[in-house]
Parts: structure tokens; C-alpha cells; sequence
């Protein structure tokens, strides 16, 4: 049975009765938020206080801390280095599915090296990891599990690419670098995701010691870690206890703040991370990042850039990784994105004929090892069946 397109109607048009009021209130927020950029600029050092006194008392706020650059500071394109190694990673990944045959996922991360100032094309690998059969106690493995196992390995197969890497050495990996995924929900989760935590801070430590820039890049980020700094810079102490819940600036964004002040190329300050998990990341490893214009005239495209402390306080790697981002999102024209970070999502991905392949071969080998074999459900049988009319109608599988 087809949409309801009446009923549908009659809600964009209340959406869109809506609609002028709610972006005149946005246009006046964003206004105040950036009147507030301005007073606050240079108070670094109050606001790092204030902040202190903020999570004294709700250790789960969120938001941006200063750091020693003033808070509206624009940072302008600095030359590209002559040579670099850069190194990009994405992961891809096939679910369990608890209505297919077989109980399995895959893990897919695609990498690429590339040599800046030399003719040769970028390399290609691929890492691919199998798990056939895996449950926890809660039952077969979930979805953030398995997110989780992907975002490890990404910096793990950095970590391994670069010890073989020409300085300067630059590595991407999509996403922010505060790892998530798997976090608390049951004790054998946990406790998991306690030890991935281990061992991406280890690849982290690797990528520190070889001399690495490291980066986690957001593509049209929605965060809004530096208006929540300049609501706790407005508020009273005693409203302090309830920044969470009390959001004056609810709707703007830090893309709202920093596009107007960012040129094409140029870069915000560098503004720390404060989150109820920053504590797991102390020394070299904390967190940071800046906002990025990697647009041109006239169309500007923010991205947000994740980097830990080392890269942070070292003003060449910072450079380096200001410039080479840039670079990289120029190669692609239009589509502001780094080049060689769409190149490893284009080797990672696994499409759904060579997952059909996967279990194919894997049902194959089960039955000449005598095992027997499940069976699809029974819904999803019958949604292949309604895929298969709808496709031989002329419909298009994406």
C-alpha cells in the first residue's frame, strides 16, 4: 500500500506554517551567539574556570574549553608542504542478521597511502575480517559492537601503515576520534568495550611515537560544543548545575557560528574536549579540534577536525594537517571532501552481491563439513519475494 501523500500533505503544510516563524527565532539566536563569540574572545582563562565549576557539579556536560588562541580567531590557508605521507582509512560493515541463514559479520576497512610531491598513484589495501557464529551473553552480537570493532581496527591499520610511512606523515579516518559504540549495555559490553578502548589508544600511542598527525574528520558536523561554552559563559553560577537541560542557544550550531567569520581555507582556533570520557584520554592523547572552511568563494563548507593533544601543540603538524585537508577537499571539486577519505569508503564498502557471495561460500563449506545449515525467515522470504515483483516492474535497487 503506497504512502499516504493526503496525509502527508496536510502535515508539510503545518510544517511549513511553521517554518518562517522558527527561522526568524534561529536568525536571532545565532545573532546573540555570535555577540557572545566577541565579549567572550579573549576570557579564555575565565571561561576555562568556569567550565571546571560547570562539571564539578554535572561531570556529563559536553562542550568545547578553550585553549590559548582567542575564541574568534580565523586561521589563514598556510602553504602546502612539498612532501607528505598521507594515510586514510574507512571502515565498512555487514550486520548480523538475525533473519538470514547464517549468523555472521564482516568487518571491511579500506586504506589508502599517498605520496605528496610524487607522480605515483595512491595505494590501495584492504583489510577484511570475518566472524562467523559470535554471540555475548545478551544474545548474537549487536550493531555497536560491531561499530566498534570497526573504528578500532581503522586506527589500528593507521597505526600499522605508518610505521613504514616518509615523514611528515598525515592519517584520516572519517568520524570523530572519540570512540563510541558498545559502551554500557550490558557488563560483557562493557567490559569489551573497555579493552577496544585499550588498544585504540595504543594505536594512538603508536601514531605519537612515529611522529604522526593524526585526524578524525566530520563532513557537516551538527555539534554545538562551543555554543554550550558561550551558554556557560552567560550563565550564573548558579544555573551552572543545569547547562544540560538549560540550553538558551538550543537550534545553533558551531557550523552557524564559524561560517561567517571563515574565509575559504581558513581555520578557527583550537578548542578542547570536555565530556564524562575525557578523563580516558589524559596527556598527549586528550582531545581537541577546530573548525575548517574547505569550501570556495561563495559556497562555504564547514568540516569539524578531531585531533589529539600532540598535533594540537605541534604548530608544524598542525599546519601540515590544515593545509593537506584543504588540498584534499579541492581534488574533488565541488563535493568538499577529502579525496583520499572517499577513495578508502569506495574500497571498504561491501555491496550486497558479495555479501550473497559471502554466504554462499560460507553455506557451501558448512554443508561439505557435514553441518546443517539454518534457513531465512519466513518475513524474509517473503520481502524478497515482494523485492523480486517490485524489480521485475522496473524499480531500481540501490
Amino acid at each position: 500500500m503506497p504512502v499516504d501523500y493526503l496525509e502527508v500533505k496536510n502535515q508539510i503544510e503545518k510544517i511549513g506554517a511553521l517554518a518562517p516563524k522558527d527561522a526568524e527565532r534561529l536568525k536571532h539566536l545565532r545573532k546573540e551567539a555570535r555577540q557572545l563569540l566577541v565579549v567572550n574572545a579573549s576570557e579564555q582563562e575565565r571561561l576555562r574556570d568556569k567550565v571546571r565549576q560547570a562539571v564539578k557539579q554535572d561531570p556529563f556536560l559536553r562542550c568545547a574549553i578553550p585553549g590559548d588562541e582567542n575564541l574568534d580567531n580565523n586561521f589563514p590557508l598556510p602553504p602546502l608542504p612539498k612532501t607528505a605521507t598521507i594515510l586514510a582509512a574507512d571502515g565498512s560493515q555487514i550486520y548480523p542478521d538475525r533473519h538470514a541463514p547464517l549468523n555472521f559479520y564482516i568487518i571491511n576497512v579500506g586504506a589508502l597511502t599517498m605520496r605528496l610531491g610524487s607522480a605515483q598513484a595512491p595505494i590501495e589495501m584492504v583489510d577484511t575480517s570475518l566472524h562467523f557464529a559470535e554471540y555475548t551473553s545478551a544474545g548474537t552480537i549487536s550493531e555497536n559492537r560491531v561499530n566498534l570493532e570497526r573504528d578500532t581496527r581503522e586506527r589500528s591499520v593507521m597505526a600499522e601503515l605508518a610505521q613504514d610511512a616518509k615523514q611528515p606523515i598525515i592519517t584520516l579516518t572519517d568520524g570523530p576520534m572519540e570512540l563510541w559504540g558498545g559502551k554500557g549495555e550490558n557488563a560483557e559490553d562493557s567490559a569489551t568495550f573497555k579493552q577496544s578502548l585499550e588498544e585504540y589508544k595504543q594505536s594512538l600511542a603508536e601514531l605519537s611515537q612515529l611522529g604522526a598527525a593524526a585526524a578524525g574528520y566530520v563532513d557537516k558536523p551538527r555539534a554545538d560544543l562551543v555554543v554550550q561554552l558561550l551558554e556557560i559563559a552567560a550563565a550564573h553560577r548558579d544555573e551552572l548545575k543545569d547547562m544540560r537541560a538549560n540550553r538558551p542557544l538550543r537550534g545553533v550550531t558551531d557550523a552557524n557560528l564559524f561560517r561567517p567569520i571563515l574565509a575559504p581555507g581558513e581555520r578557527t582556533a583550537v578548542f578542547g574536549i570536555q565530556s564524562k570520557s575525557a578523563s580516558e584520554y589524559a596527556g598527549e592523547l586528550a582531545l581537541h579540534f577546530f573548525y575548517l572552511n574547505v569550501g570556495r568563494p561563495n559556497k562555504s563548507w564547514l568540516a569539524r577536525v578531531e585531533i589529539p593533544a600532540w598535533v594540537a601543540d605541534n604548530a608544524d603538524m598542525l599546519n601540515n594537517l590544515h593545509a593537506v585537508l584543504v588540498d584534499q577537499c579541492r581534488i574533488m571539486g565541488s563535493r568538499a571532501y577529502p579525496y583520499l577519505l572517499h577513495r578508502s569508503h569506495e574500497v571498504a564498502l561491501v555491496t550486497r552481491e558479495e555479501k550473497e557471495q559471502i554466504t554462499n561460500m560460507l553455506m557451501r563449506e558448512l554443508q561439505n563439513q557435514g553441518v546443517e545449515l539454518g534457513e531465512e525467515s519466513q518475513k524474509q522470504a517473503a520481502k524478497n519475494l515482494i523485492g523480486r515483483r517490485r524489480f521485475s516492474l522496473g524499480s531500481k535497487r540501490h
